[in-house]
């Protein structure tokens, strides 16, 4: 088979045979016309002779005259009209055989595309510089991939490089000691002598050392770029992609076996091609190096925007429930930084901003297309703490999580997630993509990993495709799926993970996200973590207790909705597995050979709301901005009532979040008029006036009126909230 550029140019082969003729048949009107001339010069001329004895028109040889002697003109005229006609049938001919041999050579090439090893070839071809031009969906110009524009223009990172303007331009500077500058390619990667004198402090403001080895880091991501993004997911909605089928697997007894899995997404073989040698590439260039200058434990979370507003409200959270660790707010774009949330308001909290381009520097960032769903990724990687806790904007700690960081459970994992509500179905192919080698009979059932096998429903001999939960075998990530609002990790143990789940990030939309959830509910950055980790053989502790939903607000459908995602305390849930297990080791011995395995029993029924504390209230709908809340109405029923928002849970931790955050709202907002950029243009006069008091008003009422009727055991009433305690 030949080349991918011998087979795109074959059909001018047959235009160049049309262009050859056209060219033969002008040279011989040219030469008669030159020939005619000379003739007509020589009778004119000659004596004797007169312009008039050139006769035209027919006559016998002896009668004519010398030029028709020489000329047959009625033999030229034939062979012009013939030369047209034979010009034209080759014309029709060429047209014919060119149409199939178009059809041809894309049936090679798809073929070409579908074949790993041709598409290796043609990656390391440097005519191609690794993009592949055609194919049934071939690279989409960046309108239509990106889910967003780039927010901070390349010309505005260019003045960063060259004007240094606002004097918040990074530190590129060579230090005392020489050029630290690390080139990073296939052949040359930083060694721990390097890394080892990156400062810490420097780190936040603009490392050269850092900035290079994170350039390099970039330019492998962004050259190994899918080349055949699913259109299934180009439909986009307010920017988004569109999840034209969503699944709800929420059920233990859900199978969601290899079979199952196989069915819920259709991935194109030159998708599922293109993306394993992408793969490969990139896991294949992330060095395996220990990154000394992160330092000691501490929060890190995504401002910006709105999300700086929210960001300060979790912080002040932190700081009511106890915490001491520092925190610092991660800024993906120029326009983030506040000074007045930056230099006053954080620091008087233990808490300080981090500036994405200082930290990665301008030079890095203009050719790596930085999108919102990278954020979280990039901000761990920008954090200066070893330890870091990743917690979203609005999820507020309810109970103090500074114990976790020195906790013998973090000690033994290095990494603590905590659940979503559902399922996971992560197709298979994903696992073929990355080269993940899967088990053929099940090792556990969901996350029960003590559970022995043989009393599972899958027995020995059974099509394990189509007999056994595909999540249940070695290699696959174990259920339940992730969520994303909170997550406690060792950067220095889980530097490649990071690394990786940034190249999942960048390529998620049109690639990784259908890949780990296939339309499963909450699609997204969500599981590019535990994937990460996954994939490098790193294990993990995700909470066992399932998230619990709390309610009170009416949606614009007017559906009664839950607005908080409940999560559970990790020491808690440890000590709680342990009774599970001991538990099923006893039903084992009682039962021998007649012990039936119940999951709902060791889990589902045994991790139950009021058996451990809640550690976060993710309060992700509505979000605290109090003028969209006062606009929209949402503190009120439909019967226009004051409710909560919050559910009436909050006794069992003995804080009533929902009351502590409005009391910070009114601080901000009303009491001290604090500016923040995300709400210019907004009259307080209302909101302060009117608004905050009744709403301060009732939430201290039914505070009380809550705390004295609580009962622990009132459990699904109280998540439920909505009860009217005018």
């Amino acid at each position: 088979m030949g080349s991918a550029e011998s087979l795109s140019s074959a059909p001018t082969r047959f235009s160049g045979r049309i262009s050859r003729l056209t060219r033969r048949r002008t040279r011989i009107i040219v030469l008669i016309g030159v020939m005619l001339t000379i003739v007509s010069a020589f009778y004119y001329f000659a004596p004797g002779n007169n312009f008039a004895s050139l006769k035209l028109s027919k006559g016998t040889e002896s009668e004519g005259g010398m030029f028709d002697k020489l000329f047959d003109i009625d033999a030229v005229n034939r062979y012009l009209s013939n030369a047209n006609k034979e010009t034209k049938k080759l014309e029709k001919e060429n047209e014919v055989k060119g149409a199939q041999l178009q059809v041809k050579i894309n049936e090679e090439q798809e073929a070409l595309l579908n074949n790993a090893e041709e598409l290796r070839k043609l990656y390391f071809n440097s005519d191609h510089n690794g993009i592949i031009n055609f194919g049934s969906t071939g690279n989409m110009g960046k309108p239509e991939l990106n889910i967003l524009k780039n927010k901070d223009s390349k010309n505005k990172l260019q003045e960063l490089l060259h004007d240094g303007k606002d004097g918040k331009t990074s530190n590129n500077k060579e230090e005392p000691g020489g050029d630290r500058s690390i080139p990073l390619t296939d052949e040359i990667l930083p060694d721990e002598d390097a890394f080892a004198k990156i400062d810490t402090e420097q780190l936040i403001k603009g490392d050269l050392t850092f900035q290079n080895f994170f350039g390099q880091i970039l330019k492998l991501i962004s050259k190994n770029h899918l080349s055949f993004p699913l259109e299934r997911r180009m439909k986009l909605k307010d920017g988004k992609p569109i999840i034209d089928e969503v699944f709800f697997f929420e059920q233990s007894y859900d199978r969601l076996s290899e079979h199952d899995l196989y069915g819920l997404f259709e991935f194109p073989q030159n998708f599922i091609s293109d993306l394993k040698l992408k793969h490969e590439n990139v896991v294949r260039g992330i060095p395996d190096v220990v990154p000394h200058f992160y330092k000691g434990d501490g929060y890190v979370t995504v401002g910006g925007g709105i999300y700086s507003w929210y960001a300060l409200l979790g912080i002040e959270t932190l700081r009511k429930v106890g915490s001491k660790l520092p925190v610092e707010v991660f800024l993906p774009e120029l326009k983030d930084y506040e000074f007045e949330f930056c230099e006053v308001i954080l620091p008087k909290l233990n808490a300080r901003c981090i500036e994405m381009y200082k930290i990665f520097g301008a030079q890095s960032l203009q050719d790596f297309d930085v999108q919102g769903y990278q954020y979280k990724a990039f901000a761990l990687l920008a954090s200066s703490f070893e330890n870091a806790f990743l917690l979203d904007s609005d999820s507020y700690p309810v109970t103090n999580p500074d114990p976790l960081f020195e906790s013998e459970l973090y000690k033994e994992y290095q990494m603590i997630t905590w659940p979503d509500f559902w399922r996971r179905t992560v197709s298979p192919y994903f696992y073929e993509i990355s080269n993940t080698e899967i088990g053929m009979v099940p090792v556990r059932h969901l996350n029960d990993f003590f559970v022995n096998p043989k009393y599972l429903e899958y027995k020995q001999g059974d099509d394990i495709v189509v007999g056994a939960t595909y999540h249940d075998r070695a290699g696959t990530i174990p259920d339940w799926t992730t969520e994303s609002g909170e997550m406690l990790i060792n950067k220095r143990k889980h530097f490649r993970t990071l690394i990786l789940a940034l190249y999942y990030n960048y390529d998620g939309p049109y690639g990784y996200y259908p890949l780990l959830s296939q339309g499963g509910a909450g699609e997204g950055d969500k599981e590019t973590f535990v994937a990460a980790a996954n994939f490098y053989g790193l294990k993990w502790y995700q909470v066992n207790k399932k998230c619990e939903r709390h309610f009170g607000w009416y949606n614009d459908e007017q559906n009664y909705e839950h607005s908080t995602i409940v999560q559970y305390d990790p020491i808690s849930d440890y000590d709680l597995l342990q009774k599970s297990r001991e538990m099923y080791r006893k039903d084992v011995e009682t039962a021998g050979d007649s012990y039936e395995y119940n999951y709902d029993k060791y889990f589902l029924d045994f991790f139950t709301p009021d058996a451990l504390n809640p550690m976060f209230y993710h309060v992700h709908d509505p979000k605290m901005n109090p003028f969209k809340i006062m606009e929209k109405k949402w503190t009120e029923n439909l019967d226009g009532k004051k409710i909560r928002n919050v559910a009436e849970d909050f006794p069992r931790v003995h804080f009533d979040l929902e009351l502590f955050l409005w009391g910070t709202i009114n601080h901000y907002m009303c009491d001290t008029s604090t500016n923040f950029r995300a709400f210019d243009g907004q009259d307080k006069t209302e909101l302060c006036n009117k608004f905050m008091p009744d709403q301060l008003a009732y939430l201290k009422f039914s505070s009380q009126k809550i705390f004295d009727a609580y009962k622990s055991e009132n459990y699904q009433e109280q998540i439920k909230g909505g009860r009217d305690w005018t």
